[in-house]
């Protein structure tokens, strides 16, 4: 199957910045996780945090939702701390907050949702510090 949903992904200090637009399948999250690896090893004695950046509704298929459960299990072993959420120009916001919720919940992720950057880089750098 072709990848489907669009990530990029860049890494600022011990934050792991991605942003991209949905739905995202199994297929389209192994790619960025391929990217972000490279990344991820630079700090895998550090803590370290996430910040996603959504453009549209952020909804992830069945099997794409399992899969960043487990990414994010597999993370939190190796110093991730917390994820900042930003979702921009979305149908349905409580929506996607609310499917977004549950997926980093059954991943043991603590989880915040921001309206801009500035705020949500303030909470991940508090997240970092405990």
């Amino acid at each position: 199957m072709l990848e489907h949903g669009i990530l990029n992904i860049k890494l600022e200090d011990n934050i792991l910045i991605i942003e991209g637009t949905g739905p995202w399948n199994r297929e389209a999250l192994l790619l960025s996780f391929d990217t972000a690896g490279v990344e991820q090893k630079r700090r895998i004695s550090q803590k370290w945090a996430v910040i996603t950046i959504f453009n549209g509704d952020p909804i992830y298929t069945p099997d794409a939702a399992d899969l960043l459960i487990e990414s994010i299990e597999y993370d939190k072993l190796h110093g991730r701390v917390a994820t900042a959420v930003i979702l921009k120009d979305s149908n349905f916001p409580g929506l996607g907050k609310r499917h977004l919720d549950k997926i980093y919940k059954k991943a043991g992720e603590p989880c915040q949702f921001f309206e801009n950057l500035c705020d949500a880089k303030v909470w991940v750098k508090q997240q970092i510090a405990l």
